[in-house]
Order: C-alpha cells, then structure tokens, then sequence
C-alpha cells in the first residue's frame, strides 16, 4: 500500500528520499521515448520513468521546457548533481560538458534502482517506495552454476574477438546476433548471462578504459553481475554498447582457452571510457 513520507504533509517545501540521495554522482547513459512514456537510465542501472520529462537550462534552446528525447545528446553523458521533490515534481540537477540543466517530471512516476528497489509518486502525491532486496542476477546458486559451466561456442567466439581488443557489450549483441538471436527480450535475458559465464569462470575481467589504459575493477564477482545485469535490463534489449556497463578484458585463462593470435590493438575509434561510476572500485 502505498504510504506518505515524513514530512509530505508540508506543502512548498522540496523533500528528500534515500533513494534520491543515492541518485547524485550518477551519470545519464539512455533515455527511451514511446507511446507509453519516457524512461531515463543510469550507469548504476536506476530507471526513471514517467509520461514526459522536460528539460530547462541555459543550453536548451528555447525559452520554456522541451521533452526529453530518444538518446537525447542533452541529457546522455550529464552527470545527476541533485534530486528532490517538492510536492510531487521531482527536479533532477545535471551538469553537462555544455552547462547545467534541469530535468523534471510530474507525477506520476516511478524511479526503479537495482535490487527492486523502488520510490514512485502517484497522480494525487502519494508517495510509496521499497527498499534494495536481495541480489536478482548473482545469487549464490546462479554464481555455483555459472562458474561449473563449460564453454559454448558463443562464448568461444566472443573470447575470440577479445584477443585484439578490449570488449563492450556491443560485442555481445553482435555475437548473439549472429547466433540467431531476435527479440529484445532475448537479447536481455542472454547478454547478461554470458558474460556473467565468462566472468564466473575466471576468463574475463570488467573494469573501465581511459586514455587507452584498461582497468580492472576491484571488486567482488557478485557486485561485477548484479552491476551488469541490472544495468543491462535498464537499458534493455539489444542497445548496451561501448560507453555502456562496463568495458572487458581477457583474462591469461581466457587468452589460453583461444589461443594466442596477435598482439592487443586498441579497438578503432574506441574513445577513453570511465567507469559507471558506483560507489567503490566502479568509481
């Protein structure tokens, strides 16, 4: 049932949410536009979704607010400065290599973060909201099944394309592909699992490229799978790409698995990548 925050009573003045406060230092990778609304996706997997969500700040060109669009250059690559409420609208604070900006959206709406954690706001204001739960990509289970798995001839072929270059999860949809993969659906539920694989069994590593330097993440198997799950399924479908998730190297288990053919290229055209920026070794 859904329940009034403290303090929701008190009309004019702006409310905050632990679920906001954990939205700050984030950065804006996805926005999707469709009939039924508009979504908008983090590096950490949180998903804010609405009917319209409207933009406002020096750089927008026009005089009032605009809509958030597909893949919206404005918003894509914006780092999350601040959030909060004030009786039902929630204001997101961005900053943006071309200025500061405003994204808004009235109610309703939802933001989802990974865990199923959930805040949502409904049509009159009321405010309900669930906290993380338990893992729902790396379960201890799943982590046992993935790392006794044997290799399959997808996962031989994305190996194989690592051998000159670092991997994204483009890669992953490209093999997938390949392999007669169609829907989005598909593609959500396979992506993830294929790395999660790879990534149990030793023969891959994720981290996050800059200035053409490859870093390895520092951090435990299971926070690595339920990062990329969870942010995949944000993103959906067929759509992570380079600058999305994670980057991924192959580990001396990895290489030895495929054998050795030339020495590292960096991929053309791949630009320095930061990591998603969680709290931690994802900086």
């Amino acid at each position: 049932m859904p329940s009034f925050l403290s303090g929701m009573s008190g009309r004019g003045r702006p409310q905050s949410h632990p679920l906001l406060d954990g939205l700050q230092g984030q950065t804006i990778v996805h926005t999707r536009v469709a009939s039924r609304g508009t979504w908008t996706v983090t590096a950490r997997g949180w998903v804010l979704s609405s009917r319209i969500q409207e933009l406002a700040g020096p750089s927008v060109a026009s005089d009032g607010a605009v809509a958030v669009g597909l893949r919206d250059p404005r918003v894509v690559g914006a780092s999350i400065h601040h959030a909060e409420m004030l009786d039902g609208l929630l204001t997101l604070s961005l900053q943006h290599a071309q200025g500061p900006l405003r994204l808004s959206t009235v109610p309703r709406w939802q933001l989802e973060g990974p865990r199923s954690a959930l805040l949502q706001v409904g049509a009159k204001g009321e405010v309900s909201d669930r906290p993380p739960g338990a893992p729902l990509h790396a379960t201890p289970e799943a982590l046992a099944e993935h790392s006794a798995s044997s290799r399959s001839g997808i996962e031989e072929r994305l190996l194989a394309l690592g051998r000159e270059q670092w991997l994204h999860p483009g890669h992953v949809v490209t093999v997938l592909a390949n392999a007669g993969a169609l829907d989005d659906a598909e593609f959500e539920r396979r992506g993830p699992l294929l790395l999660a694989r790879l990534l149990a069994r030793g023969e891959i590593r994720a981290g996050f490229v800059t200035a053409g330097r490859f870093t390895a993440w520092d951090l435990p198997l299971a926070e690595v799978v339920e990062h990329i799950g969870t942010t995949w399924t944000a993103i959906g479908g067929r759509t992570p790409g380079p600058d999305m998730i994670a980057w991924f190297e192959l580990t001396e288990k990895g290489r030895a698995a495929v054998g050795p053919r030339s020495v590292r290229a960096m991929a053309p055209g791949m630009s320095g990548y930061d990591s998603p920026g969680v709290v931690g070794g994802f900086r």
